[in-house]
């Protein structure tokens, strides 16, 4: 009886290392897995104009870890940056375009004090502002997910946002946490970049996932519908 005891223990005993064993392999191969997407995008970024393509290629990959995935990390960024450099240029150039806007209002605005019309410039700085970091905050996920024009998907993902506005207001502290960090470490910026996609790409996957019925599923062609975005269906194994 000792013996199938220390038998069955011994089996058991082998049963958690396994599991650990496992545990620690993904935990390995996902790490891997952020460093080399992270590097992909650091390399796809240098040349700046490419860089609203190398984030949308980048949540592209983090898409796929939100959904329990493990994408294959090149393949997976070589196909999301070639189809999607034209619209997610565009995109980025309005969002660029709007944050410049604000910062030279601003500016502006600090720089006249006493003026009579400061208030004012403050005034019009609020609004370009707004939208940027409303339509900024899910702009790139959408991109990773989505066929739309820029001007439908920049809609479109200041209404997710503004209807979900503690999951916005998390994305721009991590976003900014993560700013700081790559400012502070410069080596860490991959890894950060990659970390920061992740948990944005997962933060995305779940405003998407409040929106009321009407608005998720259209059965002619099985995809997503977020006002007027065409999300592209998910997998089988989604």
């Amino acid at each position: 009886m000792r013996g199938n005891r220390g038998r069955r223990r011994g089996h058991g005993d082998n049963g958690m290392d396994d599991v650990a064993d496992n545990g620690f392999a993904r935990l390995l191969t996902r790490l891997a897995d952020l460093v080399a997407a992270g590097l992909l995008w650091t390399v796809a970024s240098l040349p700046l104009v490419t860089l609203p393509a190398a984030t949308t290629a980048l949540f592209a990959v983090a898409d796929g870890w939100a959904r329990g995935q493990s994408p294959p990390v090149l393949a997976t960024f070589w196909e999301a940056l070639r189809p999607r450099f034209a619209r997610g240029l565009a995109v980025g150039a309005a969002l660029g375009a709007g944050a410049v806007l604000v910062a030279v209002d601003v500016s502006f605005a600090l720089g006249a004090e006493g003026a009579p019309l400061r208030t004012a410039v403050f005034a019009a700085a609020a609004l370009p502002g707004l939208a940027t970091a409303l339509a900024g905050a899910f702009a790139f996920p959408l991109l990773a997910l989505t066929d739309d024009g820029p001007v439908a998907l920049l809609r479109n993902a200041a209404l997710l946002a503004a209807a979900n506005p503690l999951t916005t207001l998390a994305v721009w502290l991590l976003t900014g946490a993560g700013a700081a960090l790559a400012l502070a470490v410069p080596p860490a910026i991959p890894l950060v970049a990659a970390l920061l996609a992740a948990v944005c790409a997962r933060l995305a996957r779940g405003a998407l996932g409040r929106l009321p019925a009407r608005a998720s599923v259209r059965p002619a062609d099985a995809s997503t519908r977020l006002g007027g975005a065409r999300t592209a269906p998910a997998s089988p194994g989604d």
